[in-house]
């Protein structure tokens, strides 16, 4: 496949290892296990069935080594009493998928009652997800011997929405199959469902 025909689930798909960063996807259902919390009554899990979305690619980069060490940033200072708080914040999955031509980006993060800092890792993981894609740009336009920010892709084209599935509460309105309304939450997109269930991607689509 040439950079000119890349989607960019079909970038991803390339750019990111097999192990263990890709999610295993078994009869077009996205299983997502938060391992911490298989304990108790807390949010556990929950599925996204990817049926009949023919262009889509899930990954995570929040693995740690048997040793408990981070897999993804390595580089980051992980002494506890020097480190940076939060700089090595991950979420739980990613989620690409293109519809009609526009490419989503489905940043998603499991949570119990402690809801904790999910914007922050949220947004550390829409960085990272810009992070390989302007990567990806600059060797296009380097390669097309143009520094042009429209050669590869545009920004603008690509929208991050992301989810926070939690335990169930008052608050939590509609099914498994009513269109999801996004609203922006300090500069993302954000929607709020509850854990253990199964949903469509399409209902979190537009």
């Amino acid at each position: 496949m040439t950079l000119l025909e890349l989607t960019l689930p079909g970038l991803f798909r390339q750019a990111i290892a097999e192990k263990p960063f890709r999610l295993e996807v078994k009869d077009n259902i996205l299983r997502i296990v938060e391992e911490k919390n298989l304990d108790g009554d807390k949010c556990q899990w929950v599925e996204i069935s990817l049926k009949n979305q023919p262009s889509v690619f899930c990954f995570s980069i929040d693995f740690a080594d048997k040793a408990g060490y981070d897999t993804t940033f390595r580089f980051f200072n992980t002494d506890e009493k020097t480190s940076i708080s939060g700089l090595r914040s991950k979420n739980d999955a990613i989620i690409i998928c293109e519809k009609d031509g526009k490419a989503f980006v489905f940043l998603i993060e499991l949570k119990s009652k402690d809801t904790g800092k999910y914007l922050q890792q949220l947004k550390l993981s829409k960085l990272f997800v810009n992070f390989v894609i302007d990567r990806f740009n600059c060797i296009k336009s380097i390669n097309d011997n143009k520094l042009d920010k429209h050669h590869g892709f545009i920004k603008e084209d690509i929208e991050f929405r992301g989810i926070l599935f939690r335990c169930r509460n008052r608050q939590d309105k509609g099914g498994t199959s009513k269109k999801i309304l996004f609203e922006d939450e300090n500069g993302l997109l954000m929607a709020y469902r509850p854990c253990h269930e199964c949903y469509p991607l399409e209902i979190f689509l537009p």
